[in-house]
C-alpha cells in the first residue's frame, strides 16, 4: 500500500507549516493554521476522503484554521473527523460553541493527556489507529517546567477522571462546595463496603443522603458551568464539543450473503435487457433493508450553553491561572503506515502441490490450508501449507516523524523523550538493525527561533540513519513568496491600470538567512516548502509538484527581465480610462477625503483564491486605524499589503496604530481573525504607547476571554497598552439591549455597561471622532453596524451583514461613505432574503436613501470568485453617489473613491482575461 507526505503550506507571511498524509481511501492533516483551507483552493487538490486532523498546539499559530477547515470538510459531505491534539484541545474546541456548528459532521476530540514526574513508557499507547496508520505523540515540555515527558497515552472521558487537566493537580472543590475543602474527618474516610481506610472491622455511619453525580448536578436550575474543576471541567467541556457537532453517524447496514451464482434462461436474460426489473426468485437474498437516516443528539450540555466555560490552566495547580500560557506544552508525532504482507512465491506452491486455485488464494489472504497431494513415490497424503512457506518476508512499516519544537527551551523535553523510552529509542538510532525494523524515511521539523542554532538539536537530528530525509521549517532560513498566486497575479496586473490604488503584494524569494550557514546538519536536508512531495513508500527523495508550478503565473512574471505588460486589449481599455481620470482629476477637498480605506476580504461565508473572507481596514490621518471585522487570515492580509521585514515600519507600524477593532456578529467570517492579530500585537517592540479596544458583542468577548486562557492575547492586562473590551449593545443608537438574566452569575465584568461606556469615550478621544454607534441591523440574531462621526466633519458607515434596514439609513444620515454588504446578485433577491444578506440594488438603494456621498459595495458571495455581478456603470443621475466595488488590497482614498467606479470596464477586462487563463476555479457555498 503506497502512501506519501504532501506540503499544503509552508511558513510565510499568511500561512504557517500544514502537512498532509494521503493514501488512496484516506488524508491525514498536520496542523491547521491560518487560511488552511484558502490555501487547499489555491493548490488544485482537494480534502475529500479527510479522516484525521492532528494538531501540535492549540492557539493562533497551529490551529487558528481549524474551524474554516471545518466548513469546507463539512459542506464537502465529509460525515466525520478525528481531531487529536495536546492538553487544551477540548477547551479550544468548546470556546467556538457561538459560531462553529455543523449538523452534518461528527468530530471526535482526542485529547492527549499528560502528567506530571510520569516515567515515560516503554511501550507507548498510539493515540490513533486505522487500517493506514498508526500514531503516536511525543508531548514536549519548556525546559523551566519542573516535570518532564509523560505516557503518550489518549485522554478518553475515563482517561479524564485520572489525568485531569493534563498535569499533576490539588484536589479540587465540588461545583457546589467553596474554594476550600473541609479536612477529612475519620467518619468520611469509611468505604462503599462500610470499612476504614486500613481497618477491616464495620463501623456505623450516620444516614446520610448520596451527592448528586455529575449529570444529576449539571441538571440541576442553579448549576454553574464555571465552577467546575479538573476532571469534571473537562467532561463539561466535552460534552460542548458534542453539541456544537450532534451528527451520529448511521449505523452500517447489514451484510447481505451473496446468491449462489446461476446461469439466466434466455427468457429471463431478455427481460433484463429490457431495463424491467425481475421478481427476485425464492433462492435469492432478500433486499437489503433501507438507509437508517442519522440522529441529531443533544446532551445536557445544551440548555447551559451561553455560559462560560471552566476557568482552563497550564499551571500545576488549578487554582494558579496568572502563568499558565508559559507551561504550553506541544505535541510531535510519529505515524507509522502499514505493514505489507511479502510477496506470494508461486514456485514455491506449485513445489508443495498447491494447483492454482480457491486455496491458493486462502494462503495468499494470510490463512493456513491443508488438501491432499502427491508425496512424489505415487501416494496421497494430507499437506498442511501455511502462508509463511509460501509468502516472503513481510514489509516493515514507513514511519514518518513530524517534531514541533517552538524555542530551545523544549529540546531537553525531546531529547528525554528519545533516550528514556526505548520504544523511541530504536527510532533514533544508526545501527543497520534498527534502521531495517524501524525505518524513517522523513522527519518535518517545525523549528522556531533559535533552534536549528542550537547544537543540541543538530546532534539530535544527526542520531537519525543517514538515509532519512529531514525537511525543515524555520522562518530565518525561509523565503517568503507569495501563498495565493491566483491574487497575487491579479493585483500585478491590477498595478498597471492605477499602481496607487493597487499596489503590488509584498513577498521575498530569498531568505534572510542561508540554511547552508547553519553547520553540521545531516546530508538530506531540504527546507519545507509549499507543494513539496515526499513519497514514503515506496520512499524517494522530496520533489516539488510541477502541477503546482504550471499554475503559478505570478511568480514567473516577476521574475521575468521583461518587465510586465497587460494583453493589448486590456492595455488599449487602461489607456481610454486613464485619459478620463486625468480629465476629471481636479476636484475640490472636502472633509474625510485623506481617509483610507483598505478592503482586506471581501468574501462572504468562505474564501475564494481571490478574495478572503470579511475585513476592512480605516486609516485616519494623524489619529490612527480601525479595522471593521477580522476574518481568517486578516493578518497576512496585513502583511501582503504593508510588509513585515521591517520591524520599525511596515505591518508593525499598522499593528501599532491600530486603536480600534469592530466585529459587527459572531458569524466565523468576520471575526476569527481576530485573536492572530493580537498575538502578533504581542510581539511588538516597542510595544503600543496606547491600548486597543475591542468592540463586540458578549459571545465574542467570552471567545476571546476563553481562548486568552490557552495564549496571552494582552486581555486584562495591567498596562496602559493592553486590549480593552467594550460591549457593542452599550453604544446602541436606542438604547443598550439585555441579555439574558441566567448568565449574569458567571461575574462577568465585560457586561458593566457604565465600563464599556467609559471605554468607548476614550477610544472616540484617541480616534478624534464624536460619535461611535452601534446599530442593531437584521441578520437573524444579535447584529451591529456602526456609525463613526469624527471631529473633522466627515461620517462612515459599516453595514456588517444585513438585510436592508431602516436603521441604518435613519442613523447613517448623510454619510460621507458607507461601507454596505451586496452578497448577491439582483436576480438572487429571495436567496439573500432567506439568507438575511442584501443584493446589490438594495445596497445602493440604502445608500440613496441615506444621501451617502459615496457607497463602497463588498462581501461577495463565493459564488462570484472573480468580479462580482451587477457592476456595471452606473446611474448617471446626478444625485447618484459614487458607487464602487471592493476588492482585497485595494488602497482607497476616499476622495478618490470616484477613480475606481471609473476604472471599472477596465478591470472586468482583466477580471475577463484571467478566467480565459485559470478555468478551474472551485465554488463552494456555505454559511456560518
Amino acid at each position: 500500500m503506497n502512501w506519501s507526505a504532501s506540503v499544503l503550506s509552508a511558513v510565510s507571511s499568511d500561512t504557517e507549516p500544514t502537512v498532509v498524509v494521503t493514501f488512496d481511501n484516506a488524508k491525514y492533516i498536520f496542523n491547521a493554521g491560518e487560511n488552511t483551507g484558502r490555501t487547499w483552493l489555491q493548490s488544485r487538490r482537494h480534502w475529500r476522503k479527510a479522516r484525521g486532523l492532528f494538531l501540535t498546539s492549540v492557539g493562533t499559530q497551529r490551529a487558528s484554521g481549524l474551524p474554516g477547515l471545518t466548513m469546507f470538510l463539512a459542506d464537502a459531505g465529509i460525515p466525520s473527523i478525528d481531531i487529536v491534539g495536546p492538553h487544551g484541545l477540548l477547551h479550544y474546541l468548546a470556546s467556538m460553541r457561538f459560531f462553529l456548528f455543523r449538523d452534518g459532521l461528527a468530530v471526535n476530540p482526542t485529547e492527549v493527556a499528560s502528567m506530571s514526574e510520569a516515567p515515560i513508557p516503554a511501550e507507548p499507547t498510539p493515540v490513533y489507529k486505522d487500517d493506514n496508520v498508526t500514531v503516536y505523540a511525543i508531548p514536549l515540555y519548556p525546559e523551566s517546567e519542573s516535570h518532564r515527558p509523560s505516557a503518550t497515552s489518549a485522554s478518553d472521558p475515563d482517561a479524564d477522571a485520572n489525568l485531569a487537566e493534563g498535569s499533576k493537580r490539588k484536589r479540587s472543590p465540588s461545583p457546589a462546595s467553596s474554594s476550600k475543602r473541609p479536612e477529612r474527618t475519620f467518619q468520611s474516610s469509611i468505604n462503599a463496603e462500610g470499612k476504614s481506610a486500613g481497618s477491616s472491622s464495620p463501623r456505623a455511619e450516620p444516614m446520610s443522603a448520596p451527592e448528586p453525580t455529575f449529570l444529576q448536578r449539571i441538571r440541576q436550575n442553579q448549576f454553574v458551568p464555571a465552577s467546575l474543576r479538573g476532571a469534571e471541567s473537562q467532561k463539561w467541556r466535552r460534552l460542548v464539543v458534542g453539541n456544537m457537532f450532534p451528527y451520529q453517524p448511521p449505523p452500517p447496514l447489514p451484510k447481505v450473503p451473496k446468491a449462489p451464482q446461476q446461469k439466466k434462461d434466455k427468457k429471463q436474460k431478455k427481460v433484463q435487457d429490457a431495463g424491467t426489473s425481475v421478481v427476485p426468485s425464492p433462492q435469492q437474498p432478500p433486499l437489503p433493508p433501507p438507509r437508517v437516516q442519522s440522529t441529531l443528539r443533544y446532551n445536557d450540555a445544551q440548555r447551559n450553553r451561553e455560559r462560560r466555560l471552566p476557568p482552563f490552566s497550564y499551571a500545576l495547580d488549578d487554582m494558579d491561572t496568572h502563568s499558565a500560557p508559559t507551561r504550553k506544552p506541544t505535541l510531535s508525532y510519529v505515524v507509522f503506515g502499514p505493514r505489507v504482507r511479502g510477496k506470494f512465491d508461486a514456485g514455491k506452491a506449485d513445489a508443495l502441490g498447491l494447483a492454482p486455485g480457491p486455496l491458493r488464494g486462502r494462503l495468499i489472504k494470510g490463512e493456513t490450508v491443508t488438501f491432499m497431494a502427491q508425496d512424489g513415490d505415487g501416494n496421497t497424503v494430507e499437506r498442511t501449507v501455511r502462508p509463511e512457506d509460501c509468502v516472503g518476508p513481510e514489509e516493515n512499516s514507513q514511519i514518518m516523524m513530524l517534531l514541533d519544537v517552538p524555542t530551545p527551551a523544549y529540546i531537553p523535553s525531546l531529547l528525554a523523550s528519545f533516550s528514556e523510552s526505548s520504544f523511541f529509542a530504536r527510532l533514533h538510532s544508526k545501527v543497520d538493525g534498527d534502521r531495517e525494523e524501524f525505518p524513517v524515511h522523513v522527519i518535518f521539523h517545525l523549528c522556531g527561533e533559535g533552534v536549528l542554532e542550537d547544537e543540541r538539536y543538530r546532534a539530535f537530528m544527526n542520531g537519525f540513519s543517514d538515509a532519512t530525509e529531514h525537511v525543515v521549517s524555520s522562518r530565518e532560513h525561509s523565503a517568503d513568496p507569495a501563498t495565493f498566486t491566483s491574487a497575487a497575479f491579479t493585483q500585478l496586473r491590477l498595478n498597471k491600470i492605477d499602481s496607487g490604488i493597487f499596489p503590488l503584494l509584498k513577498f521575498r524569494t530569498t531568505a534572510s538567512r542561508d540554511l547552508a550557514s547553519i553547520p553540521d546538519l545531516p546530508p538530506k536536508t531540504t527546507l519545507l516548502r509549499t507543494n513539496q512531495l515526499i513519497d514514503i513508500r515506496p520512499p524517494r527523495a522530496p520533489v516539488h509538484d510541477d502541477l503546482a508550478q504550471k499554475s503559478d503565473h505570478f511568480h514567473p512574471a516577476m521574475a521575468s527581465p521583461a518587465a510586465f505588460s497587460l494583453p493589448p486589449p486590456i492595455a488599449q481599455s487602461v489607456a481610454r480610462v486613464r485619459e478620463q481620470v486625468t480629465h476629471a482629476s481636479t476636484r475640490p477637498s472636502r472633509p474625510g477625503d485623506d481617509v483610507v480605506v483598505v478592503p482586506l476580504g471581501t468574501s462572504s461565508a468562505l474564501p475564494t483564491k481571490y478574495r478572503n473572507v470579511s475585513s476592512t481596514l480605516v486609516q485616519i490621518p494623524g489619529r490612527g486605524n480601525v479595522l471593521l471585522d477580522a476574518g481568517e487570515g486578516t493578518w497576512g492580509q496585513l502583511v501582503r499589503m504593508f510588509g513585515r521585514d521591517d520591524p520599525a515600519g511596515g505591518v508593525w507600524d499598522v499593528l501599532r496604530d491600530l486603536k480600534c477593532v469592530f466585529l459587527s456578529h459572531m458569524h466565523g467570517d468576520h471575526h476569527i481573525g481576530l485573536a492572530k492579530i493580537l498575538a502578533m500585537r504581542k510581539l511588538l517592540d516597542p510595544p503600543p504607547a496606547q491600548p486597543l479596544y475591542v468592540v463586540g458583542l458578549r459571545h465574542l468577548l467570552v471567545y476571546l476571554r476563553e481562548q486568552s486562557e490557552l495564549e496571552d492575547l494582552g486581555l486584562g492586562s495591567a498596562e496602559q497598552n493592553g486590549v480593552v473590551t467594550i460591549l457593542s449593545d452599550v453604544l446602541n443608537w436606542r438604547n443598550a439591549r439585555p441579555y439574558p438574566a441566567q448568565i449574569l452569575p458567571d461575574a462577568e465584568p465585560f457586561m458593566d455597561a457604565h465600563a464599556s461606556w467609559q471605554s468607548a469615550m476614550d477610544m472616540c478621544s484617541a480616534l478624534g471622532l464624536n460619535a461611535f454607534t452601534t446599530v442593531d441591523v437584521s441578520h437573524g440574531g444579535r447584529a451591529y453596524g456602526v456609525v463613526l462621526k469624527h471631529q473633522d466633519g466627515w461620517s462612515l458607515v459599516f453595514s456588517g451583514d444585513t438585510m436592508p434596514t431602516h436603521n441604518l439609513v435613519r442613523v447613517g444620515q448623510n454619510a460621507t461613505l458607507l461601507i454596505h454588504e451586496a452578497t448577491m446578485g439582483d436576480e438572487e433577491e429571495q436567496m439573500a432574503a432567506a439568507k438575511a444578506h442584501s443584493t446589490f440594488g438594495q445596497a445602493v438603494d440604502i445608500g440613496r436613501r441615506m444621501n451617502a456621498r459615496n457607497i463602497l459595495l463588498t462581501h461577495f458571495s463565493a459564488r462570484y470568485p472573480r468580479m462580482p455581478p451587477d457592476a456595471g456603470a452606473p446611474d448617471p443621475s446626478a444625485r447618484s453617489p459614487t458607487v464602487a466595488i471592493a476588492f482585497d488590497h485595494a488602497r482607497l482614498r476616499i476622495g478618490d473613491m470616484w477613480k475606481l467606479n471609473t476604472y471599472l470596464p477596465a478591470i472586468e477586462r482583466t477580471f475577463a482575461d484571467t478566467a480565459e487563463e485559470d478555468d478551474d476555479e472551485r465554488t463552494t457555498s456555505a454559511s456560518w
